[in-house]
């Protein structure tokens, strides 16, 4: 009999890709919000009572939270949504994994960090710099609490893939571009692209191996978010000077980022797990999966900031 899994945000676009990846072993019932497919549960991680019934009903093996409060700047004016969603949830989902012989699964993020040092493994001290960044080191920390041999936690970074909804920076980006609008761009921000579908792959690596504990997992290559655009114009046929340059303290920003974060993946990598493809790859594949989706929708300004977690 297939392994129950259920999958809690399997509308956006790590749950779309963790879907995929697990469909063939798992029978994965998935739920969602604000994007939710019909035959998706109506599940709000916001809501710890209403998350533990579903859990109830559904009675999984593993639980994949890939699901979150993820709009950096409206989380300093949201704190509490954000802790409900991004750690109050997962401390439910984990305590209920915990009691009833189920795994979690917990997906947290490079910004954890400050930026401060070279590259960060997974024992360095998290140092939050805005609210978003602070719920994810409390949900890290109570997912661990509640089921310290149960859960796996994985960091990653700039996530990027297909997606209806287009929400990633990757896609707004091209959206913008193609609406011939000018973009500005952060040009002291660096990080570690990650396609979504190489994340999905190494959590079903680890889910088979019986893994647990903390691990960093990003695709390879460290780069600019002005590198990133370019790469994207020459990949998209789009034009390059729709980008502006912009140091982020010019943006106008209401949270704190780390200006340049890189995550050590060695211990992913001495377990075996699949590599993680370069940007490059990565943009060929989306731009195979962005010619087989609707057209755009229309964008209402004609200049707009694009930046993500």
């Amino acid at each position: 009999m297939a392994r129950r899994c259920l999958l809690i945000g399997a509308s956006g676009q790590l749950g779309r890709a963790l879907g995929a990846a697990l469909e063939e072993r798992c029978e994965v019932v998935g739920t969602g919000l604000r994007s939710r497919q019909v035959a998706q549960l109506p599940l709000d991680l916001g809501d710890p009572a209403g998350t533990i019934g579903y859990l109830e009903g559904v009675r999984p093996e593993w639980i994949l939270i890939a699901g979150a409060y993820c709009n950096v700047e409206r989380a300093e004016m949201e704190r509490d949504r954000c802790f409900a969603v991004n750690a109050d949830g997962p401390a439910a989902v984990a305590a209920w994994a915990s009691a009833h012989g189920a795994f979690v699964v917990f997906y947290s993020t490079d910004s954890v960090f400050d930026g401060s040092q070279e590259r960060y493994g997974e024992s360095d001290p998290a140092r939050p710099l805005n609210v978003y960044s602070e719920s994810k080191v409390r949900g890290e920390g109570l997912v661990r609490e509640a089921a310290p041999d149960r859960h796996l936690i994985l960091r990653t970074s700039w996530l990027y893939g297909p997606n209806e909804p287009r929400r990633n920076f990757i896609l707004r980006f091209i959206d913008e571009a193609r609406q011939g609008r000018a973009v500005r761009v952060p040009d002291d921000q660096w990080g570690t692209p990650t396609y979504t579908e190489d994340l999905a792959a190494a959590t079903r690596w680890l889910l088979e191996r019986g893994a647990t504990g903390t691990f960093h997992a990003t695709g390879p290559e460290c780069l600019s978010r002005v590198e990133l655009a370019r790469r994207v114009c020459r990949h998209f046929d789009l034009d390059p000077a729709a980008i502006i340059p912009t140091p982020t303290g010019r943006l106008g920003q209401a949270a704190k980022r780390p200006l340049r974060t890189r995550l050590d993946c060695g211990k992913l990598s001495a377990t075996g797990a699949p590599g993680f493809r370069e940007v490059n790859a990565g943009l060929a594949a989306l731009r195979r999966w962005d010619t087989t989706v609707s057209p755009i929708r229309k964008a209402g300004f004609a200049e707009r900031t694009v930046s993500s977690a």
